[in-house]
């Protein structure tokens, strides 16, 4: 996910100073709670990681299945998807 988007995600939720998104792992199915938090060199994410499959589409890579492999295939289609949490 690009830094545009996050700034466009907190620009329409400007009460929030923290987005929690809450899903499961497109790769192995673990429960994921990721939490977006800006800093002065753009955001910190805690939780796992989160990418953006098509605009306001969002899939998640827990901890340990992003530090086995970062990347995503090209043409990737998620199996569960990530919500923000209002």
């Amino acid at each position: 996910m690009d830094i545009e988007t996050l700034k466009k995600i907190f620009k329409d939720n400007p009460e929030k100073s923290t987005i929690t998104f809450k899903g499961k792992c497109s790769v192995c199915g673990v429960e994921v709670v990721i939490e977006v938090i800006p800093s002065s060199g753009g955001f910190g994410l805690q939780g796992g990681a989160l990418f953006e499959y098509t605009p306001d589409v969002y899939f998640a890579k827990c901890p340990n299945c992003y530090k086995t492999n970062t990347k995503i295939k090209d043409h990737y289609k998620p199996k569960y998807k990530c919500i923000i949490v209002r």
